[in-house]
């Protein structure tokens, strides 16, 4: 009877930690967006290919950018969908009595949206590599040491 008791102290013990710390996270990042100058601009996408495009060719920076404008309306509505999905934890973070079940599914919800814009992104980069140089392809990975 004591091990199956302190068992299950420990296993809702860690549940709560980890509760705590989806919230601090999710409170964190909420705060972070619903400041005016939203710092999390600086990790949209745009932002990730101006850094990846700066090491190319012209010729191979010009592919990756039209690959990324042909999906642009996809991005826009995959970023709008994850930044209106980060209101629901906030909202659920404010209420006198937690509900711990529908803020681990708002989060999740969340993170599946972000997920989704990695995905996005990544379908970018595996379009636009398939039509560069072998110079360019070599240049993303120089900074790697994979070579």
């Amino acid at each position: 009877m004591r091990s199956w008791l302190s068992g299950r102290v420990l296993r809702n013990g860690l549940l709560l930690v980890s509760l705590c710390a989806n919230a601090v996270l999710v409170g964190y990042v909420v705060s972070l967006w619903a400041r005016p100058e939203r710092p999390l601009e600086a990790l949209t996408v745009p932002r990730v290919l101006e850094r990846v495009a700066s090491r190319l060719p012209r010729a191979d920076a010009d592919i990756l950018w039209r690959v990324y404008r042909g999906k642009q309306g996809e991005f826009t509505a995959a970023r709008a969908d994850y930044f209106g999905a980060l209101a629901k934890p906030a909202r659920l973070l404010g209420e006198d009595k937690l509900d711990a079940t529908e803020l681990r599914k708002a989060v999740k919800e969340s993170r599946d949206l972000r997920v989704k814009i990695g995905d996005l992104a990544l379908e970018t980069f595996l379009e636009a590599v398939s039509q560069m140089s072998p110079e360019g392809r070599k240049k993303l990975i120089g900074g790697i040491g994979l070579q």
